[in-house]
């Protein structure tokens, strides 16, 4: 493992903004991610880990301490028999530990990379090394014929970011998927294996993220079905389908297959998001807040068209994009080199020259408005370095 010092982290990040990591590493094995954090512990650094650099805002100052890249790779796949919750994962050859009860590091179980096929039924068990990104994974999965990600196609960043972010879009969430997550614990210094219940997956959420630096992870195993059906319920996707329908390229009747579905949230994603090529971004930069269903009703007589979808809890998640963009009309408003895009609210763009000050600052304009219109106090979905 090499340590360098004073490497910028603007060109690591989809904001390309921000200032130098102290320290900076890149870990292709789990050894290599114990040798790194030992680093900094014994320097009594902070560690942060990077993944595609997708979802976070990079301080001007940049990072004080370690910046950990994460790049271990592979992805392997295992066709199963039913019931995957309770797969013994070792007879798969996934759950053997490169680490044996807290001793000495072993070699990557991604080493060789690749991809491993062996016929047991229909459900399916991928194991992804947490650096993997995550767009090439799903075209992967979906190219071998597997459902249950197609639907978060085209979204930035790494595998290992997607449990901690609990990601999601048009009608599915990553966690439906996830049957296992590997990751050091950095208190202990031993690799534990989370089911999906410990990962505590909620709305945008997860145990990853509310204990924040505990955990690092390394593997997610998925469940994914050979025989499924695609979701088109998303209102995007439907319209999609619908105006194919219209014009004679689809059929009315018939399901859309894997691929189609694919390319249908590829086209949409493209038609809304800004060219990263052009701008700097994040994505979506705030999460659509969920309220008592109390709050929801009394909006809802002030703003009859405000879209709401009731939770298992009774509270209802509200679309900020359009909270922005009818109630707060912030679409396409510019505050210096910052501004939120033209097409889509809910995201900030940076020209060439913004700071993350100027982020920071248009962030909290936009949180000031929300609250003042709609008593909601809404968060950030992306995460803050050395800001």
């Amino acid at each position: 493992m090499n340590i360098r010092e004073n490497i910028p982290l603007a060109p690591l990040t989809t904001f390309r903004i921000g200032g130098p990591g102290r320290f900076f590493c890149v870990v292709t094995n789990e050894a290599e991610l114990v040798e790194a954090v030992i680093f900094a512990r014994e320097r009594e650094l902070p560690f942060f880990v990077l993944g595609g650099g997708s979802n976070i805002l990079v301080g001007d100052e940049g990072f004080d301490g370690l910046v950990i890249k994460m790049g271990i790779m592979g992805v392997n796949i295992h066709k199963k028999i039913k019931n995957p919750p309770s797969l013994n994962l070792a007879s798969l050859g996934l759950g053997t530990p490169p680490f044996s009860k807290g001793e000495s590091a072993a070699k990557s179980p991604f080493e060789k990379g690749g991809v491993e096929q062996s016929e047991v039924g229909d459900f399916t068990i991928i194991a992804a090394g947490a650096g993997e990104i995550w767009e090439d994974f799903v075209s992967t999965t979906v190219n071998q014929g597997l459902y249950g990600l197609e639907n978060l196609s085209l979204i930035p960043g790494t595998v290992g970011a997607a449990p901690v972010q609990n990601i999601g879009a048009y009608g599915a969430e990553v966690s439906k998927t996830i049957i296992l997550v590997r990751a050091l614990d950095t208190e202990t210094m031993k690799f534990m294996e989370l089911t999906n219940e410990q990962c505590q997956f909620s709305y945008r959420d997860s145990v990853f993220k509310n204990q924040k630096g505990r955990y690092i992870i390394t593997r997610v195993d998925f469940n994914l079905l050979k025989s499924g059906e695609v979701n088109i319920d998303y209102k995007d996707v439907r319209e999609y389908f619908g105006r194919l329908v219209l014009r004679g390229e689809a059929s009315l009747v018939a399901r859309p297959r894997l691929a189609e579905v694919r390319k249908a949230i590829i086209e949409i994603r493209t038609s809304k998001l800004p060219d990263m090529k052009k701008w700097g971004t994040a994505g979506s930069f705030f999460k659509n807040p969920v309220i008592p269903a109390t709050h929801f009703l009394r909006l809802k007589g002030k703003y009859p068209d405000l879209p709401g979808f009731v939770q298992k809890d009774g509270k209802y998640k509200v679309t900020l994009a359009w909270i922005l963009d009818k109630i707060c009309n912030v679409k396409g408003f510019a505050k210096g080199k910052v501004a939120t895009y033209g097409r889509q609210a809910l995201v900030i763009v940076t020209e060439p020259g913004a700071t993350a000050k100027d982020v920071y600052e248009l962030a909290r304009e936009l949180t000031e408005r929300v609250r003042i219109a709609t008593d909601i106090e809404i968060q950030m979905e992306v995460e803050k370095v050395g800001v």
